[in-house]
């Protein structure tokens, strides 16, 4: 069954003319056009749909109440807004509803290449409710010590962008927000950023601190049975984000690369963390069956039908990360199945090696175990098998240093 897409705007000029502008689509896509968010509303009572896109500036319903009632209502959907213009009222209301904010007039060829990015993430699910517990999520939780450190920014008189870049660029669940947001045109920004220290300082201290204070935007994962999980998780993605920049830095990869590897390392983990936050009833079970014996990806296969990688990868996807990173995320503990072109595979061969040497590292294993936890045939393809051991002294280095 072809993925079934409603556009949404009350200028019939603007839908006549999306229908030419995607007409190349019919083949691949069922494609529905709504003039006005009441008429959209109606549209969706009669028909299930997989992604909406709306424009914001509308009489009657308008974009943002749109998104409020399509999150709650159908919460399985990918929500993307392509608006020429936004009030800055809507425009936070809408950080946490959609998924992506498009610039109008838009580059078609983009807003294809987007939505068939996550319609491909999103083919991988067994089911549209095991789906949903990405596209449903507004914002992921942070760690207890960041959630306690963003308090006292927002109390301090004295606060800094400084000091806030630091904490994005640190918490995962921060870093992808940030990153959606300086990636997307919300703010009117829209320019490819690479480093969420790079899209935090475009958005500013008065937007983060905005954000920040919206408690949708931002939470503290709540004590339960996961709560050690998540917490664990978070402290190696950030161990695997500075590994991984090291070792894209070792073979000489531009800074941009670089970037893009610390950024899939910090992430790595992105879906392990939205089913703690998400399902963490169910979560707790994995948790229990890996301490049975049972592996990660198996446990989590046996709960959820799918592994977290699946999760992250789409999550990423939706939320307009690189497409490096979102590869990388998917693939990592099996590399070699990516279909990824030669020249944007750092970002995961470095997030694999770093994430192998990262685990015996952290499960004091000696440092001649390390390849049990790599796939070594694929890091013999591409040219670095014997650079193992320099990396896992490296990291040795690294950590003694810090």
């Amino acid at each position: 069954m072809k993925p079934r897409i409603l556009f949404v705007d009350d200028e019939s000029n603007i839908l006549q003319g999306l229908r030419r502008m995607l007409r190349s689509m019919r083949n691949e896509w069922t494609m529905d056009f709504a003039e006005g968010g009441e008429e959209a509303l109606k549209t969706l009572e009669g028909e299930s749909y997989d992604v909406l896109v709306t424009d914001m500036k509308m009489p009657g319903v308008g974009g943002a109440e749109l998104l409020d009632q399509v999150a709650e209502r159908y919460p399985q959907m990918l929500r993307f807004i392509l608006s020429g213009e936004a009030d800055t009222e809507a425009t936070f209301r809408t950080v946490v509803t959609s998924h992506q904010f498009f610039p109008k007039p838009s580059n078609s060829e983009r807003l294809v290449e987007v939505i068939s990015h996550c319609l491909q993430r999103r083919s991988e699910f067994e089911t549209i409710d095991t789906g949903a517990l990405v596209t449903g999520v507004r914002c992921l939780a942070t760690s207890r010590s960041t959630f306690d450190a963003l308090a006292n920014l927002l109390d301090s008189e004295s606060a800094t962008i400084d000091q806030a870049v630091e904490l994005f660029a640190d918490e995962p669940a921060l870093a992808a927000k940030v990153m959606q947001l300086a990636n997307s045109a919300y703010f009117g920004i829209g320019d490819p950023v690479f480093s969420p220290k790079a899209a935090a300082n475009l958005l500013g201290w008065d937007v983060l601190r905005a954000l920040l204070i919206n408690e949708s935007f931002v939470s503290a994962f709540p004590s339960g049975p996961c709560r050690a999980a998540y917490e664990q998780a978070i402290a190696q993605a950030r161990s695997v984000g500075e590994l991984s920049a090291w070792i894209a830095e070792q073979r000489g990869a531009s800074p941009q690369a670089i970037e893009q590897a610390r950024l899939a390392g910090l992430l790595h983990n992105l879906g392990r963390l939205l089913l703690c936050d998400q399902a963490g009833d169910d979560y707790a079970r994995v948790v229990a069956l890996v301490e049975e014996g049972k592996g990660l990806d198996d446990a989590e296969r046996e709960v959820f039908a799918t592994s977290h990688v699946v999760f992250g990868a789409y999550l990423a996807a939706a939320w307009g990360m690189p497409s490096a990173v979102v590869e990388a995320i998917r693939h990592h503990r099996q590399p070699a199945v990516s279909e990824q072109n030669e020249d944007a595979r750092l970002p995961l061969l470095a997030v694999h090696a770093a994430l192998g040497i990262v685990s015996a590292s952290d499960a004091g294993e000696p440092a001649d175990t390390v390849a049990t936890h790599l796939d070594t045939e694929f890091l013999g393809q591409q040219g670095c098998a014997e650079s193992i051991a320099d990396w896992t002294e490296g990291w040795r280095r690294l950590r003694s240093a810090a």
